[in-house]
């Protein structure tokens, strides 16, 4: 497990876990009472398409990293 990004002020923290498998998971957990719109992962660990198991999607990731909504 690597810790990819903290956020003290909003109270987000986000990590990333892999297994042999080569099966990786990105945890990202808003620990706030704020439903936080928009909040930036600028470090995610890969470009590409990963699924968001909450909403049961595919999302595209950037270079740049990724910006997803967190409900509270």
């Amino acid at each position: 497990m690597i810790f990819i990004h903290e956020n003290p002020e909003a109270k987000v923290l986000a990590y990333y876990r892999w297994s042999d498998e080569e099966t990786r998971a990105v945890v990202v957990a808003n620990f706030s009472d704020t439903y936080l719109s928009g909040n930036s992962i600028p470090k995610f660990p890969a470009a590409g398409s990963w699924h968001e198991w909450m909403y049961n999607k595919i999302v595209e990731v950037g270079e740049e990293g990724f910006k997803l909504d967190l409900p509270e």
